[in-house]
């Protein structure tokens, strides 16, 4: 990350430190037992913790009910403006008219702007570019100025507010729940402060609710996940649970998670009720796993950048090499597709010729049929 970033990083985390008392807003309280029974006001079933047994069984039941016992699945990766990398290579893949159809897309963060599109499949190509290539994305980061060290957030909600109202559409809504009744599912991560969970959201459900509150929470979980702690404000969802209405903080999938493919306890299961044996699972890493050779300046803003740098990219690999391990376990075929040292891995640069180089570069090599890697990359 360049020194841009470092810096932001190093300010969150010192101004979170040295301001935490100034900046408090009134929370209603609520209990372990609301929290257990909480959902979003007339949605029920339209969420799981990464732990919950009804999450394992929605994924089992998706499995077994593959056409033909075989079933494609993807993962999106957070990544910030990186997620331009994995748009290209979604695009370049319609291109080579080899691009499976999905039965589950899942994504968080960046993953979760882009996964909708990526559902919908091919057709809606032109405006997964847009989302990455066009003017919005650009002004994403709007700084509050010195006002901002007092806030939740760094930088205003509106441009990434507007930039997500701007796609989700009656009629993008219209067809997540169309498919989500074939059977098809659409997830997206968030993390919930107040449990420190990883919190999955079954967006055709959502969909599938019609009317202006599906639209509305569909727009809240997509800004959300994509909502980096400091960065931008956490997004505050309103739930019942247990006879209290309270608000639920929910900040970036990727705090908890840098993908969601499979969950926790099944990662550890050495038996599986049901095989994932006729299971294609395809991850995007909208972001560099190698390690980056750099001379660290002897500063605190460099070694905390690097810190933070190190422990992201460390974090990321583990997982995927533990879904790695579950896969040859389970013979579940694996693919992963991760940026290549050529390119700049800078997640807050939303630059016009960034996001283009990025997505230039994801085109290219899913084209020339050098995209994916089997098992560990």
């Amino acid at each position: 990350m360049n020194a841009k970033g470092r810096f932001l990083r190093l300010v969150l985390c010192l101004v979170s430190a040295s301001l935490a008392g100034c900046v408090t807003a009134p929370r209603t309280p609520f209990t372990p037992l609301n929290q257990a029974a909480a959902a979003p006001p007339g949605f029920d079933h339209v969420r799981y913790a990464q732990d919950d047994p009804a999450l394992r069984a929605l994924l089992r039941q998706s499995i077994a009910d593959a056409p033909g016992g075989t079933m494609n699945a993807l993962a999106i990766s957070g990544g910030g403006a990186n997620g331009a990398y994995g748009a290209g290579l979604i695009c370049g893949w319609s291109r080579t008219g080899q691009r499976p159809d999905f039965q589950i897309v899942t994504g968080v963060s960046t993953g979760a702007l882009s996964a909708p599109f990526v559902f919908l499949g091919p057709g809606w190509d032109a405006q997964l570019r847009s989302a990455y290539l066009g003017n919005d994305i650009r002004h994403v980061l709007r700084k509050r100025g010195l006002f901002g060290l007092l806030t939740l957030g760094l930088y205003r909600r509106g441009p990434l507010k507007t930039l997500v109202e701007g796609y989700v559409t009656d009629e993008l809504l219209r067809e997540v729940a169309a498919e989500n009744a074939k059977g098809r599912r659409l997830l997206v991560g968030t993390t919930n402060l107040d449990t420190e969970q990883l919190v999955i959201w079954d967006m055709g459900a959502i969909a599938a609710h019609g009317g202006p509150e599906a639209r509305e929470l569909f727009v809240q979980v997509l800004i959300a996940s994509a909502s980096v702690p400091g960065v931008f404000p956490p997004t505050m969802i309103r739930v019942e649970g247990a006879g209290r209405s309270f608000e639920e903080m929910h900040v970036d999938g990727e705090t908890e998670s840098a993908f969601f493919a499979v969950p926790q306890a099944i990662l550890a299961s050495k038996v599986l009720s049901v095989t994932p044996s006729g299971v294609h699972l395809y991850i995007v890493i909208n972001g560099r796993l190698d390690s980056q050779l750099a001379v660290t300046s002897p500063s605190v803003l460099s070694v905390i950048g690097r810190t933070f740098d190190a422990e992201n990219r460390a974090s990321t690999r583990y997982l995927v090499i533990s879904t790695v391990e579950f896969c040859q376990r389970t013979g579940c075929n694996l693919k992963v597709s991760t940026m290549p040292p050529t390119l700049t891995d800078d997640p807050l640069d939303f630059s016009a010729a960034h996001l283009q180089s990025l997505f230039d570069a994801g085109y290219a090599l899913m084209s020339s049929g050098k995209a994916w890697r089997d098992g560990n990359p």
